[in-house]
């Protein structure tokens, strides 16, 4: 791949603007004292997870209560909701995000084929396509599903993704920004009043309790639930303060893609947010099950993701393991734990199998994928260690340095 970044002639500081960073503004709000919890294997470093007095963390308690939601009474909420929706007029009439995973190509195929619905499936080009990705999303439209897919400028794209690494710690800021609010931007041009998403993850996996009892996202809290409390705004300024970014670049015409449209014109023009997995119990390998009957879906060819066991989740993207592998370095909870944490509560593994799984592939490395992630950013591995190393001095609670090589502090698998 040719790469069309010049960030080496700017010699820029990875270590010192890191380190001086203030924009991942989850982890002053962690807790000092670290904990796991007594039922999964996920900690309370995990941003807005909640636990109870008796160590057990908010999405385990989550699941406990969805066993007493009375789901065909939100199955005729579904019904109303998809109803108030539906065109006879030809029109698209859901938007449904996603870049051609399990979870998003079975919301767009369930709500064609069992619900009658006209959707749309929306895709932000993931950073790098893998094979495999690029196979399901085909696989989905082959399955008779419309999509529309827009892809940003790449050198653009690429400035913002370095630019989320080092201020952010999450070089997929370029990523999920994008396909988080680029639907919200289609539904406004295209007049489709529901977007449908998945599930709540902040339920599902760990977070903020408070909309629990709501069927869609509120806007005003995706900046602190989706973006880490800092703005597309405030990541592009200070692009420019360091030079990465120049004048005529922060008028990008795809930058407006990167936020929600305003407010306003959402109310204005009656665009709705939902959950799938408000009104469906919501069962990730049940929607790989669903994927891999209804449209051949298929499977990682590697037998396994990096930093993990899984082999069916987050397929679409090369680059996607350094997104795990910094949550690793940021809160000590990397892929595997996150996998394992929702198995267990799903009942396909027991604790003690998680804790192993953990242990064995919570905190490896991008291998397969480095070379490729590294050249996209266009970055040497040292300077990715100097990113590293700043985001773990920024957590002295969570790490210890001994001879040059950095050992985490506390582990599931730690007694």
């Amino acid at each position: 791949m040719k790469n069309y970044l010049s960030i080496k002639n700017l010699n820029l500081d990875f270590y010192k603007i890191t380190q001086e960073s203030n924009l991942e503004r989850q982890l002053d709000k962690l807790p000092k004292e670290i904990k796991f919890c007594k039922k999964c294997v996920v900690s309370n470093q995990r941003p807005r997870i909640v636990f109870d007095a008796k160590g057990i963390c908010s999405a385990c308690n989550w699941f406990e209560e969805k066993k007493k939601i009375d789901w065909s009474l939100r199955k005729k909420e579904f019904l109303t909701l998809i109803e108030k929706h539906k065109k006879n007029n030809g029109e698209y009439d859901v938007i449904v995000p996603g870049s051609g995973g399990k979870d998003s190509g079975m919301i767009a195929h369930t709500l064609k084929y069992k619900y009658g619905m006209k959707p749309l499936y929306v895709t932000w080009s993931p950073l790098l396509y893998t094979a495999v990705g690029m196979r399901n999303l085909q696989n989905l439209y082959n399955s008779g599903i419309d999509g529309k897919v827009f892809t940003p400028d790449r050198e653009f794209q690429r400035k913002i993704s370095l630019l989320g690494l080092v201020y952010l710690g999450n070089h997929f800021e370029a990523f999920g920004r994008g396909q988080m609010s680029y639907p919200f931007h289609v539904a406004n041009e295209l007049n489709i009043k529901l977007v449908m998403y998945g599930e709540n993850a902040e339920l599902e996996y760990g977070g903020t309790l408070k909309n629990k009892d709501k069927y869609g996202q509120p806007i005003e809290d995706f900046v602190d639930l989706y973006h880490k409390g800092s703005s597309t705004t405030e990541l592009i300024e200070e692009g420019e303060k360091i030079g990465l970014l120049n004048k005529t670049e922060t008028n990008h015409p795809s930058l407006k893609y990167y936020s929600l449209p305003k407010k306003e014109d959402l109310i204005k023009k009656k665009i709705e947010f939902a959950w799938f997995g408000y009104f469906h119990n919501w069962i990730p390998q049940e929607n790989f099950y669903y994927a891999v009957n209804n449209y051949n879906f298929e499977v990682n060819p590697n037998g396994r993701s990096e930093g993990t066991y899984n082999k069916y989740a987050s397929l679409d993207d090369l680059t996607d393991p350094l997104h795990y592998y910094l949550s690793y370095i940021k809160f000590g909870i990397g892929r595997a734990t996150s996998d394992a944490a929702h198995e267990i509560r799903d009942g396909h593994i027991n604790r003690e199998e998680g804790i192993a799984l953990v242990k064995k592939f919570d905190s490896e490395k991008p291998k397969v994928s480095l070379d490729s992630t590294l050249d996209y950013l266009n970055i040497t591995e040292k300077d990715l260690d100097k990113i590293t190393e700043a985001f773990r001095e920024k957590r002295p609670n969570l790490w210890n340095k001994t001879n040059k090589d950095w050992e985490l502090k506390y582990a599931v698998f730690k007694k």
